[in-house]
């Protein structure tokens, strides 16, 4: 019999009115429904469940404890032969069964959701929550209650909101009542399971209203943002009807803007039946209108377009200074940046900056993307006097990393080769793609068959192959797809214009710049690495405080206890990593501790040298190789960790597989 009960064996359940078990003591007890009548031995049941007789016997109290409360059926023991369970009412036994598995499939269902659920039920508290109340609510024992609630607590922190605990009261979440809304926007709304518009009245009806609005002031707006409106309308209504108010008075930029009267006369027509104070319902008003300046097109206000355009070009010729690379070309950049950067302001002022789950990867993945996006947020900060979130900054990532694909970063054309089994009429699309891609860097483009060893090595300065079964070529060929997507052209790119060896990558790091020990704390580890690279590298002693300040602005942990610190914009003369390993974990910032701290210097003047990010974000995201060295730590062991990480990428057809990872 299958109750389909829970998911986690050791999750406990409430069957209201009745006692807890958990996954495990109901399989337990379900496999003996199936096989009443026939004795099981406690080494039977520990071979079957894979746990020990002792807990067996545990288990089974406490399952002959559940039965005793049911007359039609009753667990019976024998010396000698095991357990059974024995039918004493047939007709009450089938009925209690049905009411059981009604019972606990309607709890399965309910635990899927069961974090959202208890969070929902905090959130519309206007004061404590019982422990009592909130298992008693789902059904739920103390320990699932605990679970949920630490869950709870680290979803809350994203939103910068904190569950708090007081004995003999209970529970409640305490922030900012925006932040609440943007965390109950993300998980509720945005939760597949949940009834999007079940947050207040007819939704229909503020669909309407909102039309009318926009309508009658012949503001040109599409159906998307409407559904954004009216949604935020609707958690609004839910929000004041549970007596919860934006407690602070928020900046409002323009009164007599057309915005500022669309957000007035909808919120009107809806929150003057709760009779809120004024100060509230200007709050609210404020709030709505800043939303939809946060949808606003900036092509639409020609002021507001010269700034935004302004600020993206003094900002490109800033970062070409820092970073030697010139996005100014790049008119579809400069296009998605305004677009992004005018609904980002709003957010800001309205503090419901938008969250991104993936922040940690993308920081991980592209590196330079990210420091650059960051040096964009301080330009951002110093005309505009906004603080841009860590979040917010792993957006303007991505339109970075997409400028960085689409500019050229070497001074002088390739001669490629392209080993494939195409047919010359084939190519066409082949060399269409690459073309695109690299429409400065390519001078010549050759395509030979498998079979051709007509050709010098000598003669290209990148040779790629399509065909992932051959075995013929060996070395520096790289195995891109018939029809290259994105990491194909990681691969063509670094294969033009990055480092060719693994030597090229190893020789950067040195057993001068590596230390192996304990440190107390985060600065003694930077004063350490940072002291050995000054050393080394002859550098000026400012170089600790340019490593200590790019720091202040945002953590450098990249994963898998790993941290790299370095200069916002290039500094030393030449590329360089200086390591330092610990044997014992430090915490690098509130969230994350960390064993490998690698300081990464990016020589100056040379815009191929930033490709080095590229390796080292490989080889931090490779956890095997990481946990292989910290069993035996040592500088060489480190450098031949490394070097089986950078095969992957230079090697194949060794290697080729991870191409297709």
């Amino acid at each position: 019999m299958d109750w389909g009960i829970l998911e986690n064996e050791t999750e406990g359940v409430r069957i209201a009115g009745d006692k807890m078990l958990t996954k495990r003591q109901y399989s337990i007890l379900s496999f003996y429904v199936e096989n009443r009548g026939t004795y099981v031995s406690s080494n039977e049941l520990a071979a079957m469940f894979d746990i020990s007789v002792r807990t067996v016997k545990n288990e089974l109290k406490i399952v002959r404890d559940f039965c005793d409360s049911y007359s039609s059926f009753v667990l019976d023991t024998l010396a000698g032969k095991g357990t059974r369970l024995c039918v004493l009412d047939d007709a009450a036994f089938e009925k209690d069964m049905e009411i059981l598995r009604k019972k606990t499939l309607q709890l399965s269902c309910n635990t899927k959701n069961r974090v959202h659920s208890v969070m929902k039920m905090l959130m519309d508290a206007t004061g404590y929550v019982s422990k009592y109340t909130l298992t008693e609510t789902f059904y739920i024992s103390e320990s699932t209650l605990y679970h949920a609630l630490n869950e709870i607590k680290k979803l809350l922190k994203q939103y910068d909101l904190a569950l708090v605990h007081k004995t003999n009261l209970g529970y409640k979440i305490e922030g900012r009542e925006i932040d609440k809304r943007m965390c109950i926007a993300k998980n509720e709304i945005n939760d597949e399971s949940t009834d999007h518009f079940a947050l207040s009245e007819d939704v229909s009806n503020i669909y309407n209203v909102v039309a009318d609005v926009f309508f009658k002031y012949h503001y040109q707006i599409n159906e998307q943002t409407i559904q954004n409106i009216t949604a935020h309308i609707a958690l609004t209504l839910r929000r004041v009807r549970k007596g919860h108010f934006i407690e602070q008075q928020m900046e409002q930029d323009m009164p007599d803007s057309t915005e500022y009267q669309i957000s007035t006369e909808i919120l009107t027509r809806f929150l003057t039946r709760y009779r809120i104070k004024k100060q509230y319902m200007m709050n609210e008003i404020n709030l709505l209108t800043q939303t939809i300046l946060g949808k606003l097109d900036y092509s639409r206000n020609d002021h507001l377009q010269k700034e935004v355009n302004d600020f993206i070009n003094d900002s490109f010729l800033y970062i070409r200074n820092k970073f030697c690379v010139n996005f100014e070309p790049a008119e579809s950049l400069k296009l998605f940046l305004a677009l992004h950067l005018v609904p980002l302001i709003y957010r800001i002022k309205s503090g419901t900056q938008l969250n991104n789950m993936m922040a940690p990867e993308i920081k991980q993945s592209f590196p330079l993307a990210y420091d650059i996006a960051l040096y964009f947020t301080l330009l951002i900060k110093e005309r505009f006097h906004l603080n841009v979130s860590a979040d917010e900054i792993s957006y303007l990532s991505l339109y970075f990393n997409y400028g960085l694909e689409n500019i050229h970063l070497g001074n002088s054309a390739k001669k490629i080769l392209i080993i494939t089994s195409l047919r010359k009429s084939e190519t066409v699309l082949l060399r269409h793609k690459i073309l695109t891609w690299f429409p400065n860097q390519i001078a010549e483009i050759t395509f030979i068959t498998g079979d051709n060893d007509d050709f010098d090595t000598e003669d290209y300065d990148a040779i790629f192959s399509t065909d992932r079964n051959s075995e013929k070529y060996k070395g520096g060929i790289t195995l891109i797809s018939i029809f290259p997507d994105e990491k194909d052209f990681e691969k063509i790119n670094l294969a033009i214009n990055g480092y060719t060896d693994t030597d090229s990558i190893l020789e950067k790091f040195s057993e001068d710049c590596y230390f192996y020990g304990e440190v107390k704390d985060k600065e003694e580890i930077l004063d350490i690495i940072c002291r050995n690279a000054i050393e080394k590298y002859k550098l000026d002693d400012e170089f600790l405080e340019v490593i200590k300040a790019r720091e202040q602005i945002t953590s450098s942990y990249f994963g898998n206890c790993i941290a790299i610190p370095h200069p916002l914009t290039p500094f030393s003369d030449e590329t360089f990593v200086s390591l330092g390993v610990l044997k014992k974990p430090i915490a690098w910032d509130k969230n994350h501790n960390v064993r490998v701290v690698m300081l990464v210097s990016i020589e100056k003047n040379n815009p191929k040298a930033f490709q080095f990010w590229y390796y080292m974000s490989t080889f931090v995201r490779n956890e095997e190789l990481l946990q292989n060295f910290f069993k035996k730590p040592s500088f060489l062991r480190f450098t031949e960790i490394l070097k089986i990480s950078l095969e992957k990428d230079f090697d194949w057809p060794a290697g080729w597989n991870s191409f297709f990872i």
